[in-house]
């Protein structure tokens, strides 16, 4: 019994470049706006580009979760154990993400940068405020989950292209770029080395990981294309 994956995987090529597109959005959005101490950095609540970046940041992990469904069916075929290990790991990944950003916009930003700033100047402000340092601590610390996640999954997909096909060496040597980038800056967090890698983040990241995800997705839509022939 076989099994027509065209439909399935034109939808998910879909979903991974809309998810290309929110990547570029999460990664430059923040170029657009800064605050220098805690106050006008709760204050960022009201600043629209702000406030859109954290309801991308919202659905953005349905849309990479999907396009990590997308890679690893098309790889199953010809490697089953790291396709569905590349799926697990990246569900690892996403579904932190996703209590990330539902926490973050609805508990953090919505009840208690809001009622920070409606209290400054009074004792309920320093409850507040000690209740955002501690969430900010305990959100650093979950990148060192996410990107060991983000790092396994890539490379375990990008393990199983065949790079002598154009289009997945494409796809292959931009997985394992995101792959090394991420790796530095992983590094640079745990060893307290962020001058170094700081900039090299800052250049290479947001460009080389939106334009992995968009190659996953036009890859994907070209499967889906000879699947139907």
């Amino acid at each position: 019994m076989t099994f027509n994956l065209a439909p399935a995987l034109r939808v998910l090529g879909i979903c991974a470049l809309i998810g290309a597109l929110t990547t570029l959005l999460n990664t430059v959005a923040p170029n657009f706006y800064s605050a220098s101490d805690f106050d006008s950095r709760m204050a960022l609540i009201h600043n629209p580009i702000y406030a859109t970046r954290q309801w991308v940041l919202l659905v953005h992990p349905a849309f990479t979760i999907l396009l990590a469904l997308g890679f690893a069916m098309a790889l199953f075929s010809r490697a089953p154990g790291r396709a569905a290990s590349g799926l697990i790991f990246a569900g690892v990944e996403k579904m932190t993400e996703f209590v990330l950003g539902t926490l973050i916009l609805f508990v953090v930003n919505a009840q208690w940068k809001a009622g920070y700033l409606a209290a400054v100047g009074t004792p309920a402000a320093a409850v507040l405020r000690e209740r955002i340092e501690i969430f900010n601590e305990l959100l650093g610390g979950t990148f060192h989950l996410l990107w060991p996640m983000l790092i396994l999954s890539t490379a375990l997909f990008c393990s199983a292209l065949d790079r002598s096909r154009p289009l997945e060496r494409w796809v292959y040597w931009s997985g394992m770029a995101t792959v090394a980038i991420t790796t530095i800056m992983l590094i640079g967090s745990v060893a307290d080395l962020e001058r170094w890698s700081g900039p090299i983040v800052t250049w290479t990241y947001p460009p080389l990981m939106t334009a992995h995800r968009a190659l996953v997705g036009l890859w994907l839509l070209a499967l889906a294309r000879q699947s139907d022939r």
